[in-house]
């Protein structure tokens, strides 16, 4: 049976797991872990999250397959399983820096789609053109715990632990030092089994993780407000310019957002950040109130996250290290992570297919200088 390891318990790791076959051994190594105490060590509970068709590259042939099965998955998942949270949501896109449709792909794949009509542009917005389509929206905290529930009932093992390199999974026996944190009948502190392949799910860790250190990776502070208004039924997104976002969550709680503070680690709520926010989510939405003074305004809590953003866009590739260890990286998705999630899964699944049975399996120890941020020390097979 292929061991499969699996570094990151975010979205993206989760994701990877639930795409591999089950026949495959598959533990994830995680310092974080689903349901674990707030910690602004990982990205993945502090998402919007919601669907709105943009990747991390420009018109980027890979990131559009991915982005398009994804959003499959999710439109079957909201029927199918409705308490993942996935929820079928109106969406609309203000473009304030174009007046045309024309360069965006999902124009013709996004479900009843169609242009607004120019008087029902906002008019504070300054947009220049109106797009209707049907998303999917998430609540993060309740989608990861649906995926590490169906995980753990399919077998997968979960271990604790933090790692500072992949060097740590060259050896032929890994240690896995006990946790004193909390665990579950799946979460393990016992020795790991030899990984045929090793998934690197790390995020913004894939800076300092040893034999990665992408320098190309960079931390990307966002600041939301969570709000209690029922009566806002559409997911609207403002881009161009200006970035902001209104995501109802289908439980009566929006997410308003539109912070990004490339290379800031800040954690601090910023007030001035949270009136910005307001006021941009009111010109986008009357229903919002315009700011913290408003009567009607009902602030669940304000939210500070860090992206794991990447400069040049996501890191979705194999390689195999000077020791012959085989790696696939998924990581550099920044703000768009959700909605990528579940086609970089299925595309990390084919990778490790690859690397498992097709071409690749018989790759040889070879020290070929790597692409896509790698150091130097392996082949880079995708």
């Amino acid at each position: 049976m292929p061991s499969v390891i699996i570094i990151g318990a975010g979205v993206t790791g989760l994701s990877i797991a639930h795409s591999l076959p089950r026949s495959y051994d598959i533990t994830i190594v995680a310092r974080d872990l689903p349901g674990d105490e707030e910690s602004l060590d990982w990205a993945s509970p502090w998402a919007g999250a919601g669907f709105g068709g943009g990747g991390t590259k420009v018109d980027d042939a890979l990131e559009r397959e991915v982005l398009k099965s994804g959003f499959r998955y999710f439109w079957g998942l909201a029927e199918s399983h409705p308490e993942s949270s996935v929820r079928r949501m109106p969406s609309v896109v203000f473009r304030d820096d174009v007046g045309t449709d024309e360069d965006l792909w999902w124009k013709d794949f996004m479900p009843d789609y169609k242009i607004l009509p120019s008087t029902s542009l906002p008019p504070e917005s300054h947009a220049k053109i109106g797009i209707q389509y049907t998303s999917v929206v998430f609540t993060p905290s309740t989608y990861l715990e649906f995926l590490y529930g169906r995980l753990k009932e399919g077998g997968v093992k979960f271990v604790r632990r933090v790692v500072g390199s992949l060097a740590e999974f060259e050896s032929p026996s890994i240690s896995a030092p006990s946790s004193s944190s909390s665990s579950t009948s799946n979460t393990i502190s016992a020795s790991l089994p030899p990984a045929d392949i090793v998934i690197n799910a790390t995020g913004v860790g894939s800076l300092t993780l040893g034999l990665v250190e992408d320098k190309l990776v960079e931390p990307v502070r966002g600041q939301t407000v969570l709000i209690r208004a029922p009566e806002v039924k559409t997911m609207y997104l403002r881009i161009g310019k200006d970035y902001c976002y209104v995501i109802p969550r289908g439980d009566g709680s929006v997410v308003l957002g539109g912070i990004k503070g490339y290379g800031e680690t800040d954690g601090k709520v910023d007030p001035e950040q949270r009136e910005d926010v307001l006021r941009r989510a009111h010109e986008l939405e009357p229903l919002i109130p315009p700011s913290s003074s408003s009567p009607n305004l009902e602030v669940i809590r304000d939210i500070v996250g860090i992206r794991p953003g990447r400069k040049g866009g996501m890191r979705l590739e194999g390689e195999v290290l000077e020791s012959g260890l085989k790696v696939v990286h998924a990581y550099g998705m920044g703000g768009v992570g959700f909605a990528m999630s579940a086609g970089v899964g299925k595309k990390v699944a084919d990778l490790v297919d690859e690397f498992l049975v097709g071409d690749k399996a018989g790759l040889p120890k070879s020290v070929v200088r790597g692409e896509g941020g790698g150091d130097g020390r392996g082949c880079v097979v995708a």
